[in-house]
């Protein structure tokens, strides 16, 4: 591990893989990292390579140590978690193999969220005045309902 940390060697020349996990995604490491393992540092590797661009097991492990060590959080403790997890991935190459991703949610621009929230406000606004309308005939149709009791037995005039 030393000469990973030492060198501007790629990482792929410590963790070989098959050529067809390139295209993976890098949240396929998730697959090999131990139950103590996952959580707060696991999902901030993950999220810290999203950020500067890793995407595919092709780029991250064409990386060096030194570039690895410039993405911004990305400490030495989460460092030392990923060279774990690959060397496991390099190992049996196989417990990746059908791991697939859930589609990542796609940012909307800030005009098509206003349009959005616009519509469910205005789609609320209408509901909320038809149960209003609705509400009130109700209450309106019982108390003609009451009065008109009251004039038959007299009680009003």
């Amino acid at each position: 591990m030393n000469d990973i940390i030492d060198g501007n060697a790629a990482l792929i020349q410590f963790y070989p893989l098959p050529a067809y996990l390139y295209s993976k995604d890098i949240a396929c490491i998730v697959t090999v990292a131990y139950a103590e393992e996952q959580g707060p540092n696991l999902t901030g590797l993950i999220n810290a390579l999203y950020s500067k661009g890793y995407t595919n097991l092709d780029h991250l492990l064409n990386s060096t140590w030194k570039k690895l060590y410039q993405v911004p959080r990305l400490g030495h403790k989460r460092l030392m978690l990923l060279l774990r997890l690959l060397e496991r991935i390099s190992a049996d190459p196989k417990t990746i193999e059908n791991h697939t991703i859930v589609p990542r949610i796609t940012m909307q621009s800030k005009k098509e969220i206003k349009e959005l929230t616009l519509k469910r406000i205005i789609k609320k606004y209408n509901e909320t005045s038809l149960e209003v309308l609705s509400e009130a005939t109700e209450k309106e149709a019982r108390l003609k309902k009451i009065k008109d009791r009251l004039r038959e037995m007299g009680m009003i005039i």
